[in-house]
């Protein structure tokens, strides 16, 4: 294995090659139920069938055109809609994109992906795709080079744009194209309906639980990964919802982690921070030119600020490499930890974007020498021990035991939801904060975690 197979994320790297390497998921059409790989394979064949018939009939009408006056002049005819584009719609992460590609290497094409809901406007619409869609450069014809597959991924965003002639414009595109294309949606749009009355709309649907399964400890035994049991592979599939590619990146962090004890407590940690956000925000991180920058990035995450800082902590090495600007970084980690412990010693929360500021803000402005890579650069797990995510108090420790006879409740649930719940609930009056109390037999330390 090279060391750019190792850094390469996993959805990439054991992405299918071929339709037939694929645990296909279930599809619709209207009522139907259908094969996909059938159906796409149908749809690429007819294509290329149509296309010969129709631009060989454009040249006689082109011909026909030039010996006769502009009023006997005859249209040139179009590829049907129904034949040139499909879609496929349903949820993040169960294979759609996986299985234009595969197609693509079965039909030895190349794919032109582009996604649909960066585009705000018709004309910025138009101008990005109607190069790619309407005609062969002279380069095409020199080189020989491959077909082309039209991959509009999002097609659903597109409902968000300010032109309303953005729909109209992909029907055109898609009625003067000289490219299969196909196009995925994570949903339903009604106002799409223009779209789904021209083209096939397949309805596809997560694989079972025991296919992906399947797929999960096949990428484990080649990546030679033993950590992983049933119970927990069965754990993440579930806190991903069958997003295949969510679990994937899951096991990707895990896996390649330096985890100590029980893993069962980090799984359910990312109910919230998910490891694809994480890896995504680390990498930006290191990328920002100034303080707002970073703090616009952490605002916009959801990511737990100690389970965040943790991260930063561990992958330092990988994105800063000069002396001075390690030491720099670390002397803002240090500091950043002195007033999160200055924060839980007084609870005084104010501090909080002080402790952002150094912690993401400060550690990534460091980094003033080192050059940006250009090419993948792999984010690490933190070395967690079981149980110590967030370092709780023996007060807090055995607030959590007092509400675990009664609820199956983790510490990173404890302190993410529980807690900012009952200080809410408390909050409205003494009276519920007594209810609370003395049903959970709180003494008065507990109690003051309540105020």
């Amino acid at each position: 294995m090279t060391s750019k197979d190792s850094d390469m994320p996993w959805v990439e790297k054991y992405r299918p090659k071929s339709i037939k390497e694929m645990a296909l998921p279930t599809a619709r059409l209207g009522n139907q139920r259908v094969k996909l790989d059938e159906e796409l394979t149908n749809f690429l064949n007819h294509f290329f069938e149509e296309r010969k018939r129709i631009n060989k009939e454009n040249k006689e009408i082109r011909e026909f055109n030039r010996t006769v006056i502009e009023k006997e002049q005859k249209d040139e005819q179009q590829i049907p809609s129904d034949k040139a584009a499909v879609l496929l719609e349903g949820p993040p992460g169960i294979g759609k994109t996986s299985i234009v590609y595969a197609l693509a290497n079965d039909f030895n094409m190349e794919v032109i992906e582009t996604n649909a809901s960066d585009t705000r406007t018709r004309n910025a619409l138009e101008n990005k795709l109607k190069e790619t869609t309407k005609s062969r450069g002279i380069m095409d014809f020199i080189t020989e080079s491959k077909e082309k597959l039209i991959l509009i991924d999002e097609i659903d965003g597109i409902y968000g744009v300010q032109d309303r002639g953005a729909i109209p414009t992909v029907i055109n595109l898609i009625q003067n194209t000289q490219f299969p294309i196909i196009m995925c949606s994570n949903e339903y749009k009604s106002n799409l309906q223009p779209l789904y009355n021209k083209i096939k709309r397949f309805e596809v649907h997560p694989l079972p639980k025991k296919e992906v399964i399947k797929i999960v400890q096949n990428v484990l035994k080649k990546e030679k990964i033993t950590t992983l049991k049933n119970e927990d592979l069965e754990l993440i599939i579930d806190k991903n919802n069958g997003d295949l590619r969510g679990v994937i990146n899951d096991i990707q962090g895990i896996g390649q982690g330096k985890l100590e004890g029980d893993v069962r407590e980090l799984i359910l940690s990312l109910h919230r921070d998910t490891l694809e956000e994480i890896f995504t925000l680390i990498r930006d991180l290191f990328k920002v030119s100034s303080l707002r920058e970073a703090r616009n990035l952490t605002d916009k995450s959801d990511v737990d600020y100690n389970f965040l800082y943790k991260w930063i902590n561990e992958n330092l090495l990988t994105f800063i490499k000069s002396n001075r600007e390690l030491a720099n970084a670390f002397e803002n980690l240090s500091l950043a930890d002195e007033i999160f412990g200055r924060i839980r010693t007084t609870q005084y929360w104010g501090l909080l974007p002080y402790f952002f500021d150094l912690f993401a803000g400060g550690v990534a402005l460091s980094r003033k020498e080192t050059p940006y890579s250009k090419g993948f650069q792999r984010v690490v797990f933190p070395r967690y021990a079981s149980g110590t995510y967030f370092s709780l108090t023996n007060v807090e420790k055995e607030f959590v035991e007092k509400i675990k006879r009664r609820y199956e409740i983790s510490q990173i649930d404890f302190i993410q939801e529980f807690l900012p719940f009952l200080k809410i609930l408390c909050g409205a009056s003494r009276k519920q904060l007594k209810n609370v109390s003395d049903w959970l037999e709180l003494d008065a330390k507990e109690k003051k975690l309540l105020k």
